[in-house]
């Protein structure tokens, strides 16, 4: 994105001699003295330098913002912004933000950057970026206003997944006496009746109560993901989405090169890689609302009912 405006404003500095240009050429009218007529026409002259020499210095450039390919909710990340000379000519201290370059070379670019912070997820804009300089001595203040970018921000990674994916670390689980292996396991609460040979000993040792697997995602034999938010509304839904950004993020983490069933670029649905297609992945969590979504019709695919799982725990 390079489309920007450039304006011109005199800082205090400028303002203040601008002030004292004007008193002194009244005073000079009033007065007659041929000083104060030499002193008001210098300051005007040094005022009309600066905004020309002010003006040259930012009119001319190519300037870039470069988003980043995805982000998410709640977590700081850079804006960088590339700007190029395109009039042949050198420039000094130009700012971003609050990053600062001193000099660039006639013909040549440079980066800068500046931090942001999204607070909730969906399709946000851009806007309130500047590049400005106050060369040559302070007294005018020009700056590049960038238009503004629409940018897509995923839902919050959720930092601990256990309520509602478990792995024990050790292995311990990775052979259960069900005979199942894989990375993931929705456990529910035990049951009077159930099968006792399914509760989870380790966990349970650290809870009130026992549990027990309900569902395995095995990633040693099956990479395709389709979770199910129907039925699901409101701070409830919002929450499973964090859950399943988080699950991504620690699959791409650990190089599991899964598959998500998610809507594309085309606006249909297709599998998707966690590892290849993330940034895809990053705008479906971000424009996902609640209600029916379509399902693949492979038969080799972990579909995560979120509805049941918290119908199990007593959320619903």
């Amino acid at each position: 994105m390079s489309s920007h405006s450039s304006k011109i404003r005199p800082s205090r500095s400028g303002k203040i001699l601008l002030f004292l240009a004007i008193f002194l050429l009244f005073a000079a009218q009033n007065t007659g003295n041929n000083l104060l007529y030499l002193m008001s026409s210098c300051f005007f002259s040094c005022l009309l330098w600066s905004a020309v020499v002010s003006w040259r210095n930012i009119s001319g450039l190519k300037i870039e913002l470069l988003l980043p390919d995805f982000y998410f909710a709640g977590q700081r990340d850079t804006i960088r912004c590339r700007i190029e000379d395109l009039a042949g000519r050198p420039r000094f201290f130009l700012g971003f933000e609050n990053d600062f370059a001193e000099f660039l070379p006639a013909g040549n670019f440079l980066m800068l950057k500046a931090e942001f912070e999204a607070i909730q997820r969906g399709n946000c804009k851009v806007s309130g970026f500047k590049v400005f300089s106050g060369y040559p001595v302070d007294l005018f203040i020009c700056y590049c206003e960038i238009s503004s970018a629409d940018y897509f921000v995923g839902p919050k990674p959720a930092a601990q997944i256990s309520e509602v994916f478990n792995r024990e670390t050790g292995g311990a689980i990775a052979r259960l006496l069900s005979g199942k292996e894989g990375d993931y396991w929705m456990q529910k609460p035990y049951q009077e009746g159930e099968d006792a040979s399914l509760i989870n000993w380790r966990i349970s040792a650290s809870s009130l109560t026992e549990w027990v697997l309900i569902r395995s995602v095995n990633f040693g034999l099956n990479r395709k993901l389709c979770f199910d938010f129907s039925g699901l509304s409101g701070q409830v839904f919002e929450d499973c989405l964090e859950v399943v950004a988080g699950l991504i993020i620690w699959l791409r983490k650990h190089d599991i090169d899964a598959f998500v069933w998610a809507m594309g670029k085309t606006g249909c649905y297709q599998w998707l890689s966690v590892v290849f297609d993330l940034p895809g992945l990053v705008v479906w969590l971000a424009q996902l609302q609640p209600g029916q979504t379509p399902f693949p019709l492979e038969a080799d695919v972990e579909k995560l009912a979120f509805a049941d799982l918290l119908k199990s725990r007593g959320q619903s």
